[in-house]
């Protein structure tokens, strides 16, 4: 099992491993210097009844909306 998850960079593309337990934090990327959010997480959370990952996804939705439309919010 890896301790890290695989992500790209948004601007340039680089592949970039981020360790399991780190989320919701500010990175750069080492090849653009591109600044994002890795993904949140919620650790030790209860499981229940509910299906894996749903707590997770209606957690993110959020993040994930505003990391789409933000572009066409900001300037170029």
């Amino acid at each position: 099992m890896t301790e890290y998850t695989e992500k790209k960079c948004p601007e340039c593309g680089q592949r970039l491993r981020i360790p399991k337990h780190i989320g919701g934090m500010l990175m750069s990327c080492p090849s653009c210097g591109k600044k994002f959010h890795s993904d949140f997480k919620l650790g030790g959370a209860r499981q229940s009844a509910a299906p894996p990952g749903l707590f997770t996804t209606i957690f993110e939705l959020p993040y994930k909306i505003m990391s789409r439309i933000a572009h066409f919010f900001l300037p170029k």
